[in-house]
């Protein structure tokens, strides 16, 4: 054998081991960090639950998890983003209702609202407050309904955008109240909890994280949470369903997917670490104190059901009401 051709022979070998000893070579994954779209603003109640529920996992992953705060079009621009990463496993979202549901609803997106995800853990249910500022002189439901009568259109009402849960859930109580308010949208809490603390607005339909410590000061005042029983972090203020509203019970719901196409094997590594993640009793309480209820309670195998339900469930709901993008 000439000499040329046992150098090409062994040339091959080398590669043909290189090659084999590189797929062995590289890592499970994560390989990298990894980038978590949070579709609200910094500061607010999604930035919490990201922060919190990310310190955990990356630790099990091995990797930082990275903030990418993707606000603005009432969540659907983080929604168009994750859809749009590549399915490689290194892009996580925290998705909620509005994106899924409401939005999908009232206006055409540029992604499949119950294809494009793939669900890794259910975050948890999310009861909402009525506050006011507190030159508003009302101090329950009844009062802010007799205000409202008295004083057509005079209240405005903030919330986190058009077709965010807030909005949603301060346009279902206007029609059941029959009264007027004008609705402020906002990009997120961070921006309505100011104006209404400085007195530019004069309510808003809130997540209880953001809320809370300003309620616990006087510098706001709770009028009502929106779920059909009181939250266990604030039991003194009561629901709207008590205060003559029979059945009012609305606590929107966030999970953290990735995008559909991802791998098994990346698949599985993210759903094993944040199962754990929402298993930790440390994380579990750091969440209930931000106002999130049943912290993980929904199993993996329901939640893509559960979309195409509240889709279904939202869009019968926002047609009736003749909820727009422009209330």
């Amino acid at each position: 054998m000439s000499s040329r051709r046992q150098w090409i022979q062994w040339a091959g070998l080398g590669a043909a081991s290189l090659g084999v000893m590189g797929r062995a070579w590289a890592g499970p994954f994560p390989e990298k960090p990894i980038k978590m779209i949070v579709p609200y603003p910094a500061g607010g109640g999604a930035d919490q639950w990201a922060r919190i529920v990310a310190g955990k996992a990356e630790k099990l992953l091995g990797q930082p998890i990275v903030m990418d705060y993707k606000p603005g079009a009432s969540t659907t621009i983080g929604a168009d983003a994750a859809a749009k990463a590549p399915a490689d496993g290194y892009t996580v979202h925290l998705i909620d209702s509005t994106a899924f549901a409401y939005v999908p609803n009232m206006r055409k997106v540029s992604y499949d609202p119950l294809k494009a995800f793939t669900p890794l853990v259910h975050l948890g249910d999310l009861p909402f407050v009525l506050v006011a500022h507190p030159s508003v002189p009302v101090r329950n439901l009844q009062e802010l309904i007799a205000f409202a009568k008295a004083n057509p259109n005079k209240l405005n009402c903030a919330s986190a955008g058009v077709g965010s849960p807030h909005h949603l859930i301060a346009e279902i109580f206007k029609q059941r109240a029959g009264i007027s308010m004008n609705h402020v949208p906002y990009k997120g809490a961070a921006q309505y909890i100011a104006d209404l603390l400085g007195g530019q607005v004069d309510l808003a339909v809130s997540t209880l994280g953001p809320a809370m410590p300003h309620i616990q000061t006087g510098r706001m005042r709770a009028l009502a949470v929106s779920s059909g029983k009181r939250s266990s972090t604030m039991p003194d203020v009561p629901t709207i369903a008590e205060q003559g509203f029979e059945g009012f019970d609305e606590k929107p719901w966030n999970c953290f997917v990735t995008n559909a196409g991802v791998p098994a094997e990346a698949l599985d590594r993210l759903r094993t670490a944040f199962r754990a993640t929402m298993d930790d009793p440390e994380v579990l309480q750091a969440l209930r104190k931000t106002g999130v209820e049943e912290v993980g309670r929904m199993p993996l195998a329901q939640i893509s059901e559960q979309m195409r339900l509240d889709n279904v469930k939202w869009g019968d709901v926002i047609r009736r009401a003749k909820i727009t993008m422009d209330s």
